[in-house]
């Protein structure tokens, strides 16, 4: 959404989490994206690092590691999309009359008071008229129009520029990595659907409605939270619950007595949005729930998601949208889960390219 520049031929979609770093290259091969390299590191937790060292860690560390990861990876295209945390941001759609876009951006900038808590002066705010017949004005007076207006604060963005600067990159657009899931995971899919991202410390929960964010929210528990239940529960150290955690124990099971309030803040969550939409004939306004994330593999989330809210509930596949070599394929599917920002923010990338 807060562009800053085009590229050309391949693109870079850079992912940064509490945990890890993914990377997606794309390029244009024949107009369709294809994928030409992807990458992933583990880093320490930063936030615990911040606090050890008492310096901005993240700042400091992070082009590092982005560059290791590129030389070691051989990704060789230095143009790239990033995105930041949709945590503290804002996504919301806001109904307008018909007017020209000089008179929309104006119109905008009056209606973003009411929704953003804080000086304008302290936020980058994009916007998009989300309509069927993309053009420069509303053919219609009476028709309604709706702007999909994004806000993101000033510090932040500048923060991940910085970021990516300084790991000799070149920074073509950030995104809030809400949008860059749906992008990967729902693209133009008619139907609506809710995506669960399970991160290490953050969860969102994102409801689209043709593609289209209609809800919003971020909890603040994670992955980390269920390594630290089995942890407590069990009482065996924390990496030692990682290992359980992903080694294929399902923890779900009948004869597993551990709870998970995570989980079961998640679900509530979850529950309250669906309460609130409008029913169809199937008694449901969603047509299915998509797990993404690190923590989707963990083994029978998926069976108990889908049993405690009664909704179709699948994997997220952010490579269904690609071409790539076959012969990597049982290393994708292992790892799909974990690249639906990166893949989402090299998507846009493409789509970019295409509008040159």
């Amino acid at each position: 959404m807060f562009g800053l520049s085009l590229g050309r031929k391949k693109v870079l979609g850079i992912d940064i989490g509490a945990s890890s770093l993914k990377m997606i290259e794309l390029e244009l091969r024949s107009g369709k994206p294809y994928l030409s390299n992807y990458a992933w590191m583990n880093i320490p937790d930063i936030s615990e690092k911040n606090k050890e060292t008492g310096s901005n860690f993240f700042e400091k560390a992070i082009p590092e590691y982005i560059k290791k990861i590129i030389k070691i990876s051989e990704i060789n295209t230095k143009k790239t999309y990033a995105s930041i945390p949709s945590f503290g941001g804002l996504i919301t759609l806001i109904d307008f009359p018909k007017m020209t876009l000089e008179d929309m951006e104006q119109a905008i900038k009056f209606e973003a008071h009411k929704y953003i808590p804080t000086s304008l002066d302290e936020v980058v705010i994009s916007w998009e008229i989300i309509k069927k017949n993309e053009t420069k004005e509303v053919e219609d007076k009476n028709e309604k129009v709706q702007v999909l207006l994004v806000a993101a604060s000033k510090n932040k963005v500048l923060t991940y520029e910085k970021i990516i600067k300084d790991s000799n990159l070149k920074l073509l657009g950030i995104e809030m990595e809400n949008l860059a899931m749906v992008d990967s995971l729902v693209g133009n899919d008619l139907g609506n659907f809710i995506i669960l991202d399970i991160g290490y410390r953050v969860c969102n929960i994102i409801y689209t409605e043709k593609g289209i964010i209609k809800a919003n929210r971020n909890i603040d528990a994670g992955g980390n939270d269920i390594t630290k239940t089995i942890a407590t529960s069990l009482g065996i150290t924390m990496e030692r619950a990682e290992m359980m955690k992903t080694s294929g124990k399902d923890f779900f099971s009948v004869e597993s007595s551990l709870n998970f309030p995570a989980i079961d803040i998640i679900v509530g969550e979850i529950s309250r949005i669906i309460s609130a939409l409008p029913k169809n004939e199937n008694g449901s306004g969603v047509d299915a729930l998509i797990l993404s994330g690190g923590t989707a593999n963990f083994s029978g989330l998926e069976k108990f998601i889908a049993g405690k809210l009664g909704l179709k509930t699948v994997m997220g596949n952010p490579f269904s949208r690609v071409g790539y070599d076959k012969n990597i394929e049982p290393i994708i599917e292992k790892n799909k889960n974990q690249f639906s920002v990166a893949m989402g923010l090299a998507l846009k990338g493409i789509e970019n390219l295409r509008e040159k």
